[in-house]
Formats: C-alpha cells, sequence, structure tokens
C-alpha cells in the first residue's frame, strides 16, 4: 500500500516528539512520591479524540481515542452482563495491532493507531486496509475471534489476569483513589476495569465511575485523559498509554458511598504497567 512509507515517516516523528527529555534538556527534577499525591487536578483537561467506534453485533462497543496535547492512545471496552464479554488483550500488542485483530479487512484503519505503533514493524495486514484520519465508525460488526476473560461475569469476578488492587463491591465503597508512584512509579499504561452490580434496567443515574489522569511536569498538576460512567448492568475496561509518566486512577461511584443504597454496588480493578 503507498501510504505506508510515509505513514512510517510520520510513526517516527511521533517517537522522536515524545521521546523522554536527556539529562541536558530536562527542565526539572522529577516529583517526589508525597508531591504527587498533593498536586491538584488542572481544571483543563485533555481533549479526547474519538478514533473509532465499533458497534459489534453482541452488544460490545469498542472506542479507540486519542487524548491531546498529551499523546496517549485510548481503548475503552464496554458491554452489558450476559450479553457480551470483554476480549482479553494480548500482553505486547499495541493498540494498533488489537484493532487489526478485532476488525476484519474491510474496516478502515485510524491514521493515529499507526502512527503510535512504536518501533516494531507494521502488521502485514496492514499492507489490506485503508488508513484514514477520519473518525472509523462501524455498526453490527461480528463477534471479533479474539480470546476473552473466562468464566461467568459477575460482581465477584476478576478481569485482569493481574492487578495492584480490586474491591468486590459492597454498601457504602468509598472511593479509591491510586497512583503510579504508589506500585514502582512511572507507568506506560493505566488500566480500570468497572462492573455495575446491579442489573439492566435500573435508573442509569446510578453509575460507577472512572477517570484516568497523568502527571503534567509543566503544570505541576494532573491531567485527566479519560472520564466514563458504567450503567448498571454493564462492565467495563479502560485503557489510556503508550508514553511513560506518572499515572493515577481515580474509582468511585455517582450515589456518594451512600451505605442506605444496599443495592448500589460496583467491583473494581486497576493496574499500571509498562
Amino acid at each position: 500500500m503507498r501510504v505506508i512509507p510515509a505513514l512510517l515517516a510520520a510513526s517516527a516523528g511521533i517517537l522522536l516528539l515524545n521521546a523522554p527529555a536527556t539529562a541536558s534538556t530536562k527542565a526539572m527534577s522529577e516529583p517526589t512520591a508525597e508531591e504527587l499525591r498533593a498536586a491538584p487536578i488542572a481544571e483543563e483537561a485533555d481533549a479526547e479524540v474519538k478514533l473509532a467506534l465499533l458497534r459489534y453485533g453482541n452488544g460490545l462497543t469498542v472506542e479507540f481515542n486519542d487524548s491531546q496535547p498529551s499523546g496517549d492512545v485510548g481503548l475503552v471496552q464496554t458491554a452489558f452482563i450476559g450479553r457480551a464479554r470483554l476480549f482479553a488483550r494480548e500482553s505486547g500488542d499495541s493498540f494498533l495491532e488489537t484493532y487489526l485483530k478485532i476488525t476484519p479487512a474491510s474496516v478502515a484503519v485510524p491514521q493515529r493507531l499507526v502512527e503510535a505503533h512504536g518501533t516494531k514493524p507494521l502488521p502485514a495486514e496492514l499492507q489490506r486496509r485503508t488508513v484514514t484520519k477520519e473518525l472509523v465508525e462501524v455498526d453490527g460488526l461480528a463477534t471479533p475471534a479474539v480470546p476473552t476473560m473466562s468464566g461467568a461475569v459477575n460482581c465477584n469476578k476478576t478481569y485482569y489476569p493481574w492487578y495492584h488492587w480490586r474491591d468486590v463491591g459492597h454498601p457504602g465503597m468509598l472511593p479509591r483513589d491510586s497512583y503510579s508512584s504508589s506500585y514502582g512509579g512511572k507507568y506506560v499504561n493505566a488500566d480500570s476495569w468497572l462492573i455495575n452490580c446491579l442489573s439492566a434496567g435500573n435508573p442509569p443515574q446510578i453509575a460507577a465511575h472512572h477517570r484516568l489522569f497523568y502527571f503534567n511536569n509543566v503544570l505541576s498538576k494532573w491531567a485527566e485523559q479519560s472520564d466514563t460512567l458504567v450503567y448498571p448492568g454493564q462492565e467495563q475496561h479502560v485503557e489510556k498509554g503508550i508514553i511513560n509518566r506518572y499515572r493515577r486512577i481515580i474509582q468511585d461511584d455517582t450515589w456518594g458511598s451512600d451505605p442506605n443504597c444496599l443495592s448500589c454496588t460496583y467491583t473494581r480493578e486497576g493496574r499500571f504497567h509498562d
């Protein structure tokens, strides 16, 4: 496909743009864990640009997005419990490789995913695809032939094969605010999984909630990259990454941890990884 050399050049440019600062160019020292916890959240969030919105016949919805100006790519999977399963991303796959595995050859590929692929050779499958700068939106896709997490989905279920924290839903569960500095420092990716334990059909106002952030060294503040809700009867996985940086995940609810709302529960997991 003739566009590939140009995309390789663009990819190299992105990598240079996002390369870590060297000792001679780094303008400020690394913040301490205490400074990271004390830093405020910036009033202005990153702009989250949708790259692709994929809807499958079984009810699974998958969104790929791009956060600007931070340059992190993201993935959001949402499914209704009992209708569809979230798929398991293969360790080491780029967002581009995941996209190619879950879409047929007839579906165009967002150029940003090609740019963010990294230094590995581009997949041969890309030669069969159209690459576009436009939003890709497709309905009625066949269920992707990729692995899903095994076992029945319920509030005792785990989603990730390993995690940094996991809280099984119970009434009055307080919000969790998790910093990558508590688990080793900077990471390339942040993952958040929530399952709303109420059955589908309950009021949508009873939602679980996750927000993902990165630490903006210039502002010395946390910049929000993703803010999504999980409605009754749904589970959702959110991933954001590609650049090594300090990250943060806040998981909470819309009912204020009210312990009198006995059926208002959600289970949560999260992790940071490279």
